[in-house]
This record gives structure tokens, sequence and C-alpha cells, in this order.
């Protein structure tokens, strides 16, 4: 009877774990949508709204900010947001002269997609933003740029080295290696609970749900590809959420030209807001180099 009644219990407590990890992987996978469409009049833009897909057929929403000169910059969002998250240097960047593509990643925004997958199928619409940009007449398809910032930098990274249109690249505030941090950031989140067997067990959920490997979710191996094109990574000091010796450790794998700007004092959302017009003016000059030289 007692073996009974343990045997019971170590089965509930089971259920419950694996109810629990289910419950936690969906929270993580599938972000509220963010859609903002009223930012776009607080920051006076009229884009003209379009729609692409990425390479293996997911519909993607973007939006498309017509520059005086025919370079163009596709900017990436970060992890649960849209393609409204960065409009402040869609701003700065279309007042430049550059024409600017915005896009929301599958599972966000107005895109289509069920899950988020932290970089794994996010690369594909990536590809699918440059084939965009080839069906254009109004722009020079050989002078591509891309900002990702935070999960879209790491994305950018992940990508880029394999797309010859895409001549420089700014990272802010991106993730060196996936693992580690989601491991790090669970801790957290589970607080005093131990991470053997719930963590692991909300990993292989996540991995099981989205398909996606976090062993190939590895930026800095990436970094070999990017040889031939210039990298500008931009970093918080105090970022809690992906520590600044992430993007040291970019910084110190890079293969090809790579500068690293650390902006003192800024956490994870602040580097724009702390460095103002040295960010603006870093990231400005770093395009035009590389795109209108």
């Amino acid at each position: 009877m007692f073996v009974n009644l343990i045997l019971i219990f170590i089965l509930l407590l089971l259920i419950a774990m694996i109810v629990a990890a289910w419950a936690v992987a969906s929270m993580i996978i599938k972000q509220p949508r963010e859609v903002k469409p009223q930012d776009w009049q607080a920051h006076n833009l009229r884009p003209e709204l379009v729609n692409f897909e990425a390479t293996d057929g997911i519909k993607l929403a973007g939006a498309f900010l017509a520059g005086k000169n025919r370079a163009t910059i596709i900017l990436l969002h970060g992890y649960g947001h849209s393609k409204t998250q960065l409009l402040p240097q869609a701003c700065f960047l279309n007042q430049a002269g550059f024409n600017v593509l915005l896009f929301d990643f599958r599972g966000s925004g107005e895109s289509a997609g069920e899950f988020i997958t932290f970089g794994e199928d996010e690369q594909k619409d990536l590809a699918g933003a440059v084939a965009y940009l080839h069906s254009r007449k109004d722009l020079d398809h050989n002078r591509i740029g891309v900002f990702g910032y935070s999960m879209g930098g790491s994305v950018a990274i992940l990508k880029s080295g394999e797309i010859s249109e895409i001549r420089a690249l700014v990272v802010d505030s991106s993730y060196a290696e996936f693992r580690a941090l989601i491991e790090s950031n669970l801790k957290e989140y589970l607080g005093g609970l131990p991470f053997f067997p719930l963590g692991y067990l909300i990993l292989y959920m996540i991995k099981v749900r989205t398909g996606a490997y976090f062993s190939d979710i590895q930026p800095v191996r990436r970094l070999a590809n990017l040889k031939n094109t210039p990298l500008l990574i931009i970093h918080g000091t105090q970022d809690k959420t992906v520590p600044v010796w992430e993007a040291m450790k970019i910084h110190a794998s890079a293969h090809g030209p790579a500068e690293l700007m650390l902006v003192k004092g800024a956490d994870h959302a602040g580097t724009y807001s702390v460095a103002g017009e040295k960010y603006v003016e870093k990231i400005v000059g770093f395009f035009r180099t590389h795109l209108l030289a």
C-alpha cells in the first residue's frame, strides 16, 4: 500500500512537471502579438505597407520607407516585439537618406507563423526580406545593410554571411550563444527551484514544439562567414538580459573588420536613450562608409 502511494505521488509529480514545463515553454515561444499602428503617426512616418514571404513560405508583414539614396537598411526587431520597436532607428536612418525595410518576424506582430524560434527559422525571414528587395526596381540590390536588435542582431549574424548582397551589419544588444543565455534566464525565472529536471524539461519542450536546435543558434560560430562584411557591435554595460560579455565574445571572435561600441550604464533597451546623438552618428556614419563610399 505504502509503495503504491509513493508510485502514485511520483506519477502525479511527473505529470505536474510536464504540464508546468509545457505551460512555461508556451509562454516563451508564443509571446503576445505586439501591433502598434499608432506609433507610425507618433513618429510622423507614412510607410508603404508591404507583404512578402520567407524562404519557406511563411507570410511576413513589412513596411518600406523610401530614402534619397539607393542603399537600403533592413531592420530586425527583438524577441517578443514587432517592427515598430525600431521606429526610432528607422527615423534617423531614413532621415540620413537610406531606404528602410522593417518587418515582423514569424510568430510576431502581424506576420504568420505560430512560434518564435530565437533565430533558427527567423533566418529564413531575413533571406525572404532580401529576396523582396530584389523584386523592387527603385533601389540598389548590392547596397544592403542590416541593423538587428537583440534577437534580431543574432539572426543577422547567423544569416548575413550567406547573403552576398548584405555589405554591412550593425547588431545592438545581441547574444553570442543562445543555449547558455536561455539556461541562465530560466534559472532566474525558476527562482529557488532546482534547474534539474524542470529547466531541462522546459528546454526539451521548446525544442520539440519549435524544431529549433539550440546547438545551431550560436551566432559566434557563424562569424567566419562574415570575414568580408564590416560589423559594428553595440551593447550596454549594464545589460541584465544579455550580459555585456556576449558582445565582447562576438567582437573577440570576429574574423573580419569589427568595431565594438560599449554604452556605459545602458541596460538592454537603453543604448539609444543613453548614448543619444553618439549612437545615431556612429550607426549612420558606419552605414555611409560601407554602403555609399
